[in-house]
């Protein structure tokens, strides 16, 4: 079956058949575009990359002029246009999120959700902890928008916010991203996984369930059940064969260039 993306900011149509993203034929300008509006891709019908190969594709990105701000604005604009045209507008949404970069695509969706949805953001440390300036410069630009902003960097004070997870309808997972790699989850990231999970609301992990190794597949304990994982340009390797916690797996483009071959530069 055939499924297209339009660039919506030139006419042409990139066209996805089958495994292939049909991208060389067109010109290089149209090719190196920064932001697709995607429809959205089971991860079935692409292959695989290791966390080392996706770093290593998002230091190239810099060189046509993807940097990480502009990575973290088109993976958390395509999470939010998932989340919108999934479920609908009007939902009550919690956005709960880590200090790093993930924790900043989070707060990209959280951005363009509170324009359409009810939507709480729940950070499980404090600003001044937020690891990189890219994060930290989103979740100042939540201050404009209606989303309700929650600080909860202990446990206690999670569970004492905690009714914003019990009564979303929509909870957007974006704790960890590829850096955890098989150590414990600490507080109060573990009592923050353990209350999503036992949430009411459909859980919607952002590039992959935070507590998985993305590299292995091993799980920490507790690691996040999502509904759906949405797979930030390709899933990661240790996605394969998870599905317990990955539920459906869902690829959503964020403007890197396809997977190279192996030995060859991005």
């Amino acid at each position: 079956m055939k499924r297209w993306y339009r660039n919506p900011t030139a006419t042409a149509i990139l066209k996805v058949d089958g495994s292939k993203v049909a991208l060389d034929s067109f010109p290089r300008a149209i090719r190196t575009i920064k932001l697709i509006r995607p429809h959205f891709l089971p991860a079935t019908s692409l292959e695989y990359i290791t966390p080392a190969e996706m770093s290593e594709l998002e230091r190239g990105a810099s060189e046509y002029g993807l940097g990480v701000k502009q990575l973290m604005e088109n993976a958390g604009r395509g999470v939010a246009e998932f989340v919108n045209s999934r479920y609908g507008p009007g939902k009550r949404v919690c956005v709960v999120c880590g200090g790093g970069n993930n924790g900043g695509d989070g707060f990209v969706a959280a951005r363009y959700l509170s324009a359409r949805s009810r939507v709480t953001v729940i950070l499980l440390t404090t600003p001044d902890k937020i690891r990189t300036e890219e994060a930290r410069e989103n979740w100042r630009a939540l201050a404009a928008t209606d989303a309700v902003l929650r600080v909860a960097d202990e446990a206690s004070a999670l569970v004492a916010r905690s009714g914003a997870l019990a009564e979303a309808e929509v909870i957007v997972v974006a704790i960890f991203g590829t850096g955890l790699k098989g150590q414990a989850v600490n507080e109060p990231y573990a009592t923050a996984i353990s209350l999503v999970n036992g949430a009411k609301g459909v859980k919607v992990a952002v590039d992959l369930p935070s507590g998985l190794d993305p590299a292995t597949g091993a799980a920490s304990r507790p690691s996040v059940r999502a509904d759906v994982t949405l797979a930030l340009h390709l899933p990661k390797v240790g996605l394969r064969g998870r599905e317990e916690f990955t539920g459906e797996v869902v690829v959503v483009p964020i403007g890197i260039r396809s997977k190279p071959a192996r030995g060859q530069a991005p």
